[in-house]
């Protein structure tokens, strides 16, 4: 069932009715039969996987104080999942690329056909169910005793597809809450949801339509037209995946349920280091802290902390897909820290000697002009289905200098008109500033809440058929469409 579907406006519809309705002792129930009946319609199979992870973590935290070898049994039950992982996600490449590089060697293997049902959401629900048994070896909290309320946890429906990783001292208890019916919560899950529309819809539907034609025929292309190209791409990317986020927790919290913010305007960051603080937040901190910190992080010298921001980054990188493209992108990121790292001390002594004063709005821009840039180039390598065809991107784009592009009118010659490309630019200007005061803790949605009632749905209806007007559509248009549900 698409998120983006009528089907699924009636199924939360419904849901939300009976919810309110029920009594409290049948409400958690009720989340979670509708929750494994949503994730059912994808395909019935993708249950064994869920509840597969589901029963070995369950009873392996249920059981994990009561035995000796601890961290044994712990270590076993997440490479057992780790392993299904890797075998649905990345065994078939990993067997195909081993086939290819002994060929070369004059090795003559060819790699078993393999063909996994690869479960939707199955890289959250794993990450979730490992870090609740980590978290119970350490006793952060008691194990669940109920698994069914476990199931609940992993299986939430506005997060199973694309997250946000939720951890479960945080998540568990709103869903057992005696949640009361509220319609200030409504209007404002609601505000947010349309928001999270309007993002993946109008912005990052639009813009896709510039980067396939780009990136589908980048050997065809040059200079100013891909880069042009490459920073649409992590605008789309951006807007469609904090979109879903904003859509998922719209939804959630139509049930009293708030899911963890995932972004806080990455594009505005200083470094890689921060931009990593600010970028899809809750897969970050399962990174530091359930892969990063336990190898050592940077407690036992330089040369072992740059291994370990290696490690974490390679994980990232297979987490998010088969193909040496995404291990490519993880070690691009891991290697700009590590350069960062070692040259701060130099960079520092520069600024001085040429004058620039340290947290100067000059020096503040020109470290988010370059780490931006940094950004950039590394999504080329994302995006770009393979690692070669990264580079001959990359190539392309730099080897010639054609700016007129932007002037003659070429840029609207594949697929965006003029017209939309203007209201692109002005939806993603408004973008950036509402975001702006998010931060600023001026937050947009209470001030629309908090206006005056023909203000309030005069803005209602111009969010509602900002996303009816300008939104992409189409056949074809599914779940699919979500750029991080794949993940």
């Amino acid at each position: 069932m698409s998120y983006l579907s009528l089907n699924f406006v009636v199924f939360v519809a419904i849901l939300a009715f009976l919810y309110y309705v029920l009594p409290v002792k049948l409400r958690s129930g009720v989340l979670l039969l509708a929750s494994l009946f949503f994730y059912a319609l994808f395909d019935f199979r993708y249950l064994i996987f869920l509840i597969f992870t589901a029963f070995t973590t369950f009873l392996a935290a249920r059981i994990v104080n009561k035995v000796k070898a601890k961290k044994i049994l712990v270590g076993t039950v997440i490479i057992l999942n780790a392993a299904v992982w890797f075998a649905i996600k990345e065994l078939p490449w990993v067997l195909t690329t081993s086939s290819r590089a002994l060929n070369l060697f004059g090795i003559d293997w060819t790699a078993p056909t393999l063909s996994f049902i690869v479960p939707i959401g199955i890289s959250y629900f794993t990450l979730q169910a490992i870090a609740y048994l980590v978290d119970v070896l350490k006793q952060k909290y008691p194990c669940e005793r109920n698994f069914f309320k476990y199931l609940l946890f992993l299986s939430w429906f506005p997060a199973i597809v694309q997250g946000p990783i939720s951890r479960y001292n945080e998540l568990m208890p709103q869903l057992l809450n005696t949640n009361k019916f509220s319609y200030e919560n409504m209007r404002r899950s609601l505000v947010l949801l349309l928001f999270g529309l309007i993002k993946k819809m109008v912005i990052a539907d639009r813009l896709g339509i510039l980067v396939n034609y780009c990136f589908g025929n980048f050997k065809d292309l040059s200079g100013i037209v891909l880069y042009v190209g490459a920073i649409a791409y992590s605008i789309q990317l951006y807007a469609d995946f904090s979109g879903c986020v904003d859509f998922c927790r719209g939804i959630s919290g139509l049930f009293g349920v708030n899911l963890v913010h995932n972004f806080n305007r990455p594009y505005l960051s200083l470094s890689i280091k921060e931009f990593w603080s600010r970028w899809h937040i809750s897969l970050s901190s399962w990174l530091k802290d359930y892969i990063y910190i336990p190898l050592g992080g940077n407690r036992k010298g330089k040369f072992r902390k740059y291994i370990n921001i290696i490690i974490t980054f390679f994980v990232s990188g297979m987490w998010h897909g088969a193909g040496l493209n995404f291990l490519v992108w993880g070690l691009m990121h891991a290697i700009y820290q590590i350069i960062g790292d070692m040259t701060a001390s130099f960079r520092g002594k520069f600024k001085r000697f040429i004058g620039v004063n340290k947290g100067s709005t000059s020096e503040k821009i020109y470290q988010m002009f370059i780490t931006f840039h940094l950004v950039l180039f590394a999504w080329i390598f994302f995006r770009s289905g393979g690692m070669l065809n990264g580079i001959e991107y990359i190539k392309n784009m730099l080897c010639s200098f054609n700016p007129w592009v932007l002037m003659d009118g070429t840029l609207f010659t594949y697929g965006l008109s003029q017209n939309f490309a203007i209201l692109l630019i002005a939806h993603i200007v408004i973008l950036f500033f509402i975001e702006h005061r998010f931060a600023k803790q001026e937050n947009v949605i209470e001030g629309i809440l908090n206006s005056h009632l023909i203000l309030r749905w005069i803005i209602y209806l111009i969010l509602i058929f900002d996303v009816l007007l300008f939104g992409v559509y189409g056949t074809g248009y599914s779940i699919s469409s979500f750029m991080y549900g794949g993940f």
